[in-house]
């Protein structure tokens, strides 16, 4: 615990959004309690905030990109006076990158004037347009890279000497299973089950891969399917029981379901992802299927925690399985939470990230030190 005799760490983090971003509130902010109680003193400075996400919504394309414009103007100026105004810190952490898609002027003028930063990514941002050649840049400048899985690490170590995996992660303290008499329950299971799906509408695409088992689960009067998102599927023939998402109704949305699922294609890019929506469902004592892609296979121990489904003949028997056995939901759902309290949890690797920032502030990146990091992080 931090006393007055101890000098405090000071670190800026340059966040791509507020907390209304999910990115930004599971690898930044939920860290920021436990980083103060180890006098840590982390001053956010977020790029975008809840304005930009009602942007990106608006249907007309002539308006969305007219008021996107004159909003990452208004936003870029604000970013430009954080890094005038930054001082002297210990630490900077960068998330993504300062300005998107413009060149990585910012970020070398932290260089030369030796600012010691990292670039934090959770996802494989090198892929997306105007970033082939600006990540590598980035990460060549840089102290070091702070990523979301050994995919992203992989990557990283082309052009950085430091990497640092911290799983994408969720606080078992908010998302609570049901409860009673001390023993987890799952979610009422009167028929037809619900199924869930939660995460951002670019994402919604990646329902077509088990679109036609969920219609043919409904058929059979098995399942409803519940999407929570910031707008509904647009998939004919499937009826959506649709939550729009909100912070403050996310987990009470989620325990209405019995049922997670996660499908992917097996791309690069998602490959790249950190399976947090698999976290959230597994915390909560709820059974999954997922697509073996990237961090599932590792977040999964398939038939145990959840299941892992290729074709659309497992997605079916997976599926189908789970509707028709309370007990197996139940074993699986208990197993799962068990696991996420063990590997995936706020409280456990809280400590490990205060410690990797203590590490990383106040050393001048010796292989030692860096080395001693790596090894507590694994454990």
């Amino acid at each position: 615990m931090h006393t007055a005799s101890e000098e405090c760490i000071t670190v800026v983090c340059f966040a791509k959004s507020t907390s209304i971003g999910p990115t930004s509130r599971y690898r930044i902010f939920q860290f920021l309690p436990v980083l103060k109680e180890r006098g840590i003193e982390c001053l956010v400075c977020p790029l975008f905030d809840e304005t930009y996400w009602k942007i990106i919504e608006i249907p007309s394309l002539v308006l969305r990109m007219t008021a996107k414009t004159a909003y990452v103007i208004g936003r870029f100026l604000r970013r430009a006076w954080d890094l005038l105004t930054i001082g002297n810190v210990d630490l900077v952490v960068i998330e993504g990158q300062l300005f998107p898609y413009m060149p990585a002027l910012a970020e070398r003028i932290l260089a030369r004037v030796r600012y010691r930063f990292f670039i934090e990514f959770d996802d494989a941002i090198y892929l997306t347009p105007g970033h082939r050649r600006k990540i590598p840049a980035l990460l060549a400048m840089a102290s070091g890279a702070i990523v979301g899985n050994e995919v992203l690490a992989k990557y990283a170590r082309r052009y950085t000497a430091q990497v640092f995996v911290i799983p994408t992660v969720v606080d078992t303290q908010r998302f609570v299973p049901r409860r009673t008499g001390g023993q987890l329950v799952s979610a009422p299971t009167e028929k037809p089950l619900t199924i869930v799906w939660i995460g951002l509408a670019y994402n919604l695409g990646y329902l077509d891969i088990v679109a036609p088992i969920l219609k043919e689960l409904q058929e059979r009067r098995l399942i409803k399917f519940r999407v929570i998102c910031s707008r509904p599927p647009n998939i004919p023939g499937l009826a959506v029981d649709f939550a729009e998402w909100r912070y403050d109704r996310e987990v009470e949305d989620l325990l209405e379901a019995q049922i997670g699922i996660m499908p992917l294609p097996d791309t690069e890019w998602a490959r790249g992802k950190c399976g947090l929506k698999l976290l959230q469902y597994m915390s909560l004592g709820m059974a999954t299927v997922a697509s073996p892609v990237g961090v599932n296979r590792d977040i999964i121990s398939d038939g145990e925690t959840g299941f892992l489904a290729v074709s659309e003949h497992d997605w079916r028997e997976k599926l189908v399985r789970l509707c028709e056995d309370s007990i197996l939901r139940d074993r699986m759902g208990r197993a799962a939470r068990k696991s996420v309290e063990e590997r995936y949890s706020l409280q456990c690797w809280g400590p490990r990230v205060a410690k990797l920032y203590e590490t990383l502030a106040s050393n001048a990146g010796s292989d030692h030190q860096a080395d001693a990091v790596v090894e507590s992080l694994s454990r």
